[in-house]
């Protein structure tokens, strides 16, 4: 049992992570043998402005477009953070960290923008048989040792927890093992094994002890969506409890109420629930067309917000007392458009 903190390695932000020191110390987390992996990716503020990206690794236009829509927003509104929710390469994740996937699918597009990405996997980063299956982690550790060698993707672990100052925490988990469409090559790692008990147990943990002003969860599957892959303990109208993501379902619904916004991907759409009966207290955040937008609606949940054809992406503003979003979608030359807003408040 241990408490890791890992330093981000790399030269290019550097000088931003002086006094954000890793250190490790033995933890536990409900008698559990769990690994609780902390950073710091930027140094503290008062606020924080962050782009959150989902699904983005398609490589196609729509990739590109979105990146630079990105970077006029962020020049006009300033950004601090970024946000990677999962399937950040398609059909598959590179096998090595070498690969020039990294370079032409992350750090060209991106890099430039100078700030790093808090990044987590999706089931298209952890394909075994075919693109998408979920069901190599071993994919998902290729991008955990690629945080190593740069600075701006920060993953340094499948699942671990980012603190933004005295603002906010946010939690990050990996959902592809639990709703893979075939079973993980690993049994520990499949719902009800040990990795997914220990990842529940962190989350919950977690969860339930943060003392900031906000808590946000990153997971690559929704919870809630209408779009084409549907809800947790739905998804694609499948057969098997695995598939449909039962154990997803379950996962989210034990720290409802206890996170403030739970950000996902998944379905290549922009969408936004307000609390559901379902999980009071909890607002979600579907943010995965920034590689392209090509959904169709299929579930008919109450939405504040829902665009499920043009790609875009999500910006957001966060104090101590306000989370602002804005969703914005994006047209072939790049240019941004502001398509909803909202104020979330204590």
């Amino acid at each position: 049992m241990r408490l890791l903190t890992v330093m981000l390695r790399g030269t290019a932000l550097m000088g931003l992570l002086v006094g954000c020191a890793p250190s490790r110390a033995p933890v536990t987390v409900h008698d559990l043998a769990v690994q609780d992996t902390v950073v710091e990716p930027v140094p503290p503020r008062v606020e924080y402005r962050l782009v959150v990206m989902g699904d983005q690794g398609t490589g196609r236009p729509e990739q590109r477009a979105v990146a630079r829509a990105m970077q006029a927003v962020c020049r006009e509104w300033g950004c601090d953070l970024g946000v990677g929710l999962g399937d950040n390469f398609y059909p598959s994740g590179p096998a090595r960290v070498d690969s020039p996937l990294f370079r032409e699918r992350f750090e060209n597009l991106y890099g430039g923008l100078g700030f790093p990405f808090l990044m987590i996997p999706g089931n298209h980063d952890e394909s075994l048989l075919w693109g998408g299956d979920g069901a190599n982690p071993g994919g998902a550790e290729v991008q955990v040792a690629y945080s190593r060698v740069n600075s701006r993707w920060v993953m340094p672990d499948r699942f671990y927890r980012a603190r933004l100052g005295k603002v906010a925490e946010v939690l990050a988990v990996d959902t592809a093992p639990l709703a893979a469409y075939l079973p993980s090559r690993r049994p520990q790692e499949r719902p009800g094994g040990s990795w997914d008990v220990a990842q529940r147990a962190w989350l919950t943990q977690k969860a339930t002890s943060s003392v900031a002003p906000w808590t946000f969860l990153l997971g690559h599957h929704p919870l809630f969506s209408n779009a084409r892959h549907g809800e947790a303990g739905a998804y694609d109208r499948l057969p098997t409890a695995q598939q449909r993501g039962d154990a997803v379902h379950s996962l989210y619904r034990s720290v409802c109420g206890d996170v403030d916004v739970i950000f996902s991907g998944h379905d290549h759409a922009l969408q936004l629930f307000a609390p559901q009966p379902e999980c009071p207290g909890t607002w979600q955040v579907v943010s995965g067309a920034a590689g392209q937008g090509e959904s169709a609606q299929r579930g008919h949940r109450p939405a504040l917000f829902q665009e499920f054809h043009q790609p875009g992406f999500t910006w957001l503003r966060v104090n101590e007392s306000e989370v602002k979003l804005r969703f914005y979608t994006v047209g072939g030359n790049g240019t941004p458009t502001l398509a909803f807003e909202q104020a979330i408040t204590k």
